[in-house]
């Protein structure tokens, strides 16, 4: 039993490590996501099989839920604003964030800089039903920003900001902002500061630099921060719920209520779509940085040249 258990810690050591031993370590994982993430999807694989007839659910092999998600436009309208929502969340998080992680990657002060990030990471430790809620005082009729609004003369009467659109996106950007700011911030700590020196030495003025060196060295960051965004708003129901107050409806909100009404189907198949545009978009986003890294590098080497 010892000599056993000496032959199990020498397989793990650093030096005896083999490629059976990392894929012991890794075995607990990947048992972990095979069960419950491609469990998930098989279940719903095949519920998006079943048929749903005057509110009972029945065992089949038919694609009538398929059929009926992607031939009916009220369900293409849902589609419409899913992404409508989450590219305008993703644009003005990107937007908002990039300058935000410019400016702490250039702090020198090391106490200012935790000061801004832990103000900037504080909304995570509040839970999303939270945070939605809040936003409903300050987007409402009476709330905070309207009575802003009224006091400097933008408005006589105040905004809707509450029930539409508008409110959601406003209050999904403030809940994913962090989301967007990480990765970003990740690339412009790491990258190297020679290299804009350089630049500046060859004339290279701020925005030059910025478009030639900067921008295309925080792709990756970009693209990271895109794919995080848009996946978590195309999946995001609590604040679209409370915030649209049913006048928004996204496919989350379609999955929610057609899981309760027993629509298992319906709901498997909405769900099985949402999972491939997030597939998808992120192959895109992945292309989209990959091109423009590519032209960085082919820009550099025709430079050198």
């Amino acid at each position: 039993m010892m000599r056993a258990t000496g032959k199990l810690i020498g397989l793990f050591s650093h030096r005896n490590r083999t490629w059976a031993a990392q894929l012991l370590l890794l075995l607990p994982a990947l048992v972990l996501m095979g069960v419950v993430y491609l469990g998930g999807l098989l279940i719903f694989g095949r519920y998006s099989f079943d048929l749903y007839e005057n509110g009972r659910l029945i065992r089949d092999w038919n694609l009538e839920s398929y059929r009926a998600f992607l031939g009916d436009p009220y369900y293409w309208t849902l589609i419409a604003t899913t992404f409508r929502v989450a590219a305008k969340v993703t644009l003005w998080s990107l937007l908002l964030a990039y300058p935000l992680a410019y400016c702490i990657a250039g702090l020198k002060r090391a106490v200012l800089k935790q000061t801004l990030l832990l103000l900037t990471f504080l909304p995570l430790l509040v839970s999303a039903v939270v945070r939605s809620y809040g936003w409903q005082l300050l987007l409402s009729k009476q709330g905070f920003i309207n009575w802003l609004f009224v006091e400097l003369g933008l408005t006589d009467n105040g905004f809707e900001m509450m029930y539409n659109e508008t409110g959601v996106v406003v209050a999904l950007v403030h809940i994913f902002l962090p989301f967007m700011v990480f990765p970003l911030l990740n690339v412009l700590t790491q990258s190297d500061g020679t290299l804009k020196a350089a630049a500046h030495d060859l004339g290279a003025g701020k925005w030059r630099t910025f478009l030639t060196i900067t921008l295309p060295l925080s792709a990756r960051g970009i693209a990271s921060g895109v794919q995080i965004v848009f996946t978590l708003c195309l999946t995001a129901f609590t604040t679209p719920q409370l915030i649209g107050g049913g006048r928004v409806m996204t496919l989350p909100v379609l999955i929610y209520q057609r899981t309760l009404d027993t629509n298992w189907p319906m709901a498997a198949v909405a769900s099985l779509f949402l999972f491939v545009s997030s597939i998808v978009v992120s192959m895109i986003v992945n292309k989209g940085a990959d091109w423009l890294m590519f032209r960085r590098t082919r820009a550099g080497g025709q430079s050198h040249a």
